[in-house]
């Protein structure tokens, strides 16, 4: 029998033929039909904030008495299961859909009318007790439950995000004890500056991460601010009075996380600076993660002809043609995914200049870069983490080696024997191809001992009195 697999519904297009067993119905299939553009599909956490949003919903109106308790039950229990993921394989909608998210919403709007049908001893499709739109949707529109959803979902990764920038900085912080004391080349315009120590040199990574972290955790609570209740346009048009105040009290309790109500809901519908703000904070994060990286091979070059001053643990052979070739290889995937990254926030950020009048049909997109950067960052620090900083070792006698060979202790000696004497040292060592060290005590301006308290860390590393007895 022909569309024996399928059922008849109808919308305000016409007839749809849908799946006889699928939860979605005729809107989800005309957007199937209609977007085949890429593979990328929402972030489930997107999809669990949906559901919230619908479950929050359902309470609200419930507590106004605007669904039955029989109505109210049958929404929960099929929220609820939505949330826990019972139709993650009827959600999958391409990202790059009609604006708004609209597709999203009914999306979801369907799946829990039919299984909240199928509770009540209903068909699919036939939306006899709970309609998709008159009772799932009721008090929202797509232009207040997308944004709502988006933040919500952020504020559900962001712990992860920064537990993996937490473990990064205390694995940097673990390097910069041990070898705190440990003086090596400084180098400005990737040439010889003066001393530095391996510990504040880490400390200065470490550091980095710390006002990242501060910063994606301040701009966060701009996203704790809702318009939820706002529907179309900011309005509130077709809510309760009391409904927007529910909203937050039930979300805030089905979450844990604090939310208030926005000042003016129509703004907030319009602007999305607060989501190209937070995406600011990843651009941050991503920036000190890339030249974290970026230092970490530099000074892992070699192993015979580069700098050598760090080892990075061996995870795979680097070469199909040059045997026993070993790469950095973890910090190359982690400068991709920056790079990634970085595209991700110009995307946010050209499609938070997209607002016409009253919405902002950009959100979707904004939605999926910004999850899709939380969740590679998140992924790309845990890697770096464990298998390259956790194994790193610093190769001291190279480091000293090269100290000794710079020029970056003569910096030092100007206090001592002035600038133009410490520069025509400098000029003579570099002339006969020998050391600074070598130099002083061949002409005897210091002696061994003398040299070794002026090459301290006390006196190279940090500010420190003149020793009046070492002046020349």
């Amino acid at each position: 029998m022909k569309h024996s697999n399928k059922r008849k519904e109808k919308d305000s297009l016409g007839e749809v033929q849908v799946p006889k067993e699928a939860y979605f119905g005729a809107f989800t299939v005309r957007a199937q039909k209609n977007f085949q553009i890429s593979q990328f599909k929402s972030h489930k956490t997107f999809k669990e904030a949906l559901g919230v949003v619908k479950l929050a919903a359902a309470q609200s109106n419930y507590s106004l008495k605007l669904l039955t308790k029989k109505e109210f039950s049958a929404i929960e229990k099929a929220a609820k299961e939505f949330i826990d993921g019972k139709f993650d394989k009827e959600f999958t909608l391409d990202v790059f859909q009609a604006g708004a998210g609209t597709s999203y919403n009914m999306n979801t709007n369907e799946i829990i009318a039919n299984r909240a049908n199928e509770l009540l001893k209903d068909k699919k499709g036939e939306y006899k007790y709970i309609h998709p739109n008159n009772h799932v949707n009721l008090g929202q529109s797509t232009n207040d439950v997308i944004p709502t959803a988006t933040r919500i979902a952020i504020l559900f990764l962001l712990p992860t995000l920064l537990h993996e920038i937490t473990a990064l900085e205390e694995e940097i912080g673990e390097k910069q004890e041990k070898y705190k004391d440990l003086i090596k080349v400084g180098r400005t315009h990737l040439q010889d500056a003066v001393p530095i120590t391996f510990g504040q040199e880490f400390d200065s990574y470490r550091e980095a991460l710390i006002k990242s972290r501060k910063y994606i955790t301040d701009l966060s609570e701009e996203l704790q601010t809702l318009g939820i209740g706002g529907t179309a346009v900011g309005t509130g048009i077709n809510t309760d009075p009391k409904y927007k105040q529910n909203m937050l009290k039930n979300l805030t309790k089905l979450t844990g996380i604090k939310f208030y109500k926005t000042k003016n809901a129509t703004e907030i519908a319009n602007n999305m600076n607060a989501f190209m703000n937070f995406s600011s904070g990843l651009r941050s994060l991503t920036t000190n993660l890339l030249n974290l990286s970026s230092n970490l091979m530099l000074m892992n070059t070699g192993p015979k002809a580069g700098i050598g001053e760090i080892d990075l643990p061996e995870v795979q052979p680097g070469s199909s043609i040059m045997p026993g070739k070993i790469n950095p290889s973890i910090p190359e995937s982690v400068i991709m995914t920056c790079l990634h990254v970085l595209g991700s926030d110009k995307t946010v950020e050209l499609a938070a200049q997209r607002s016409q009048f009253e919405l902002n049909v950009m959100c979707p997109l904004i939605m999926f870069e910004i999850l899709s950067s939380m969740e590679l960052l998140s992924s790309a620090m845990k890697t770096l983490t464990n298998f390259c900083v956790k194994g790193l070792k610093v190769n001291e006698k190279r480091t000293t080696e090269l100290l000794e060979k710079s020029l970056c202790n003569a910096t030092s000696l100007v206090p001592y024997i002035g600038y133009l004497k410490t520069a025509k040292i400098v000029k003579e060592t570099l002339k006969k191809g020998t050391k600074i060290r070598e130099e002083l005590i061949a002409q005897k301006v210091f002696t061994e001992k003398e040299l070794n308290e002026l090459f301290s860390v006390e006196l190279t590393t940090k500010p420190s009195k003149i020793r009046k007895k070492l002046v020349k």
